[in-house]
């Protein structure tokens, strides 16, 4: 197996001037990091829709090859839930910059990149520490919004809190400790 160099994969998406403190791509991902919830709702799903898609055949006639969509959405997630971060993550990789912080993904549809400046930062946080192995999470300023429901009631969501994707964590890097006195640094620096 060929070995990656994470430098060349960052190198286009750097700014002139820019100096590269630490590169590095996930480590061991485990299958699922999510809340238990998901894979929960995602069984509950199949369950059913399987269940129902033999009792509608069972009961004649090709309706229960409507059912089939509903087996068909319920793998998705179940993909999804189990595997889809995970092989997003496997093309990973990460650096640290004097100015930001960097991740860099590879989907059928290209190469993404998402960076998170020191500047804007909120926070950094250690998850799911292992010995020199962990995750380090970056909060933005958080952004909330307003929305009516009912009569002229009013509910604030935080939206960070809603989604929390591949692309708002360096997962399981090794050294994680050094590099997050690094980030800890910069964000200091400011």
């Amino acid at each position: 197996m060929m070995q990656r160099d994470p430098y060349s994969e960052i190198k286009p998406f750097l700014h002139p001037g820019e100096t590269v403190l630490w590169t590095g791509t996930p480590g061991k991902i485990p299958a699922t990091q999510t809340s238990p919830i998901l894979p929960i709702f995602a069984i509950f799903w199949m369950s059913f829709a399987v269940f129902w898609t033999i009792s509608a055949t069972a009961a004649g006639g090709a309706f229960g090859l409507f059912g089939l969509f509903f087996i068909f959405f319920g793998g998705f997630m179940f993909y999804g839930i189990f595997f889809g971060r995970r092989n997003l993550l496997k093309t990973a990789v990460y650096a640290v910059t004097d100015y930001r912080a960097i991740i860099i993904t590879h989907d059928r549809n290209g190469t993404n990149c998402t960076e998170y400046v020191f500047s804007a930062l909120y926070s950094v946080n250690l998850e799911s520490v292992n010995g020199n192995r962990g995750t380090i999470r970056f909060a933005e300023e958080q952004i909330y919004t307003e929305y009516n429901r009912g009569w002229n009631r009013k509910r604030t969501i935080n939206l960070d809190n809603v989604k929390k994707s591949a692309v708002t964590a360096f997962f399981m890097i090794d050294n994680v400790h050094e590099v997050y006195r690094l980030i800890s640094e910069q964000l200091n620096n400011r």
